[in-house]
């Protein structure tokens, strides 16, 4: 009986609660995101080749300009990405950065043929970071090897968006960079978005 009780109130609160749509989409929102990536990085720095999945953590703060064009602001780390050489982990990696992209919302027109709180995107994007390889076993200040590196994002994405307010999202980037270390990142960001 309480398990028809609880169904009931789901399926009369999903009806009340009125997805964001693309009409009603301007304004600011903000997301969080655990990225997962694959780097590659071919060429090695002082302490060896930086290689294997890396994942962390990133915060956006975006605005739509209307139901076509968005553009945000991203913090992320990435850590955990093991340094190799001659077949042995000598070292840990990272990378925290800053970028700016535009977003674009191309399925607009065809938006009658799907549900429009299913919103995917395109999404172009530049930024700055920190790359670091840290040996193991080293603790004293200062002996970590790190560069500035300029990083071009190119992505693609949805965002899903359960009420006027609350969306989950999921996209897959590629970060390409000037690095000596970090030629480049493939990303998956898998995460919660709020809508002002």
């Amino acid at each position: 009986m309480r398990l028809i009780v609880f169904v009931a109130v789901l399926c009369s609160l999903s009806g009340a609660v009125q997805a964001q749509t693309y009409a009603d989409s301007r304004g600011f929102y903000g997301q969080f995101s655990i990225p997962i990536g694959w780097n590659n990085m071919a060429r090695t720095s002082q302490i060896g080749t930086s290689d294997g999945t890396m994942i962390g953590f990133s915060f956006t703060a975006g605005y739509r300009f209307n139901a076509w064009v968005g553009a945000d602001v991203e913090v992320m780390w990435l850590g955990a990405g093991d340094v190799v050489e001659g077949n042995a982990v000598t070292g840990t990696a990272s990378i925290l950065s800053v970028g700016a992209a535009a977003k674009f919302y191309p399925f607009v027109l065809t938006s009658r043929s799907m549900p429009t709180w299913i919103q995917p995107y395109l999404t172009f994007g530049v930024g700055s970071g920190i790359a670091e390889q840290v040996p193991v076993g080293s603790d004293d200040f200062g002996s970590s090897l790190s560069e500035t590196v300029f990083l071009f994002r190119l992505g693609a994405g949805m965002e899903v968006m359960i009420s006027k307010h609350w969306g989950t999202f999921m996209d897959l980037n590629y970060y390409a960079s000037n690095s000596r270390t970090v030629e480049g990142i493939g990303m998956m960001r898998l995460g919660l978005m709020c809508h002002f």
